[in-house]
């Protein structure tokens, strides 16, 4: 059996050691090296995802701006949103009877107040507001209250609501219907509805 001799093993066994020592030491700082890399990988990967969600909603968001602004715009121009306008609203009326040529009506427009219907709710503080027409119709049958109505409807953007129509007959049952003069009366509230724009 061969005997060994330390002295000459001693230097390359310390150099062995210091290479395992220095490639542990390199092992640990590359695995720390990865670890704060990996870190900050997954930090820059979660802003990038943070930040692609944002530009997602801001897109979103652009499209129905765009879109209220189109339907606003066309409310403007129909006069729902914005100021009262009356004489649109009696030349509309005009209108709608010259077409049918009702033996007489009058209007009387009252002034403007706030829309009270039951279970309205106006959200995010929109002011809803109402301007009474009263309307005095001498017909000769009861379909021209109808065909007043969808005359004014059809001559204008502007949004009414009917609240309420009496009728009555102005002659006797009995009596035979006039083709020329007022064989009924009505007596009709409608109420033009604007939203206040600011």
């Amino acid at each position: 059996m061969n005997k060994i001799d330390w002295s000459y093993l001693r230097k390359p066994l310390i150099m062995l050691g210091v290479a395992i020592l220095v490639s542990a030491a390199l092992i640990v700082a590359g695995y720390q090296y990865e670890k704060v890399q990996e870190e900050a990988y997954q930090k820059a990967y979660s802003g990038l995802q943070a930040t692609h969600r944002q530009y997602s909603k801001l897109v979103r968001d652009l499209d129905l701006i765009e879109q209220y602004r189109n339907i606003y715009t066309e409310y403007k121009a129909s006069g729902l949103v914005g100021d009262e306008r009356r004489l649109s609203w009696v030349e509309s009326l005009q209108n709608a009877n010259q077409v049918l040529g009702l033996p007489t009506l009058t209007y009387n427009l009252l002034p403007q107040e706030g829309f009270g219907r039951p279970d309205f709710r106006a959200k995010r503080n929109v002011l809803v507001k109402s301007s009474p027409m009263v309307l005095s119709i001498g017909m000769l049958h009861e379909e021209d209250l109808f065909a007043l109505l969808d005359g004014l409807r059809s001559s204008i953007n502007s949004l009414f609501t009917v609240d309420s129509c009496t009728m009555s007959r102005r002659s006797g049952i009995d009596r035979l219907l006039d083709t020329q003069n007022p064989n009924l009366n009505a007596n009709c509230t409608i109420s033009w509805v604007t939203i206040d724009d600011k």
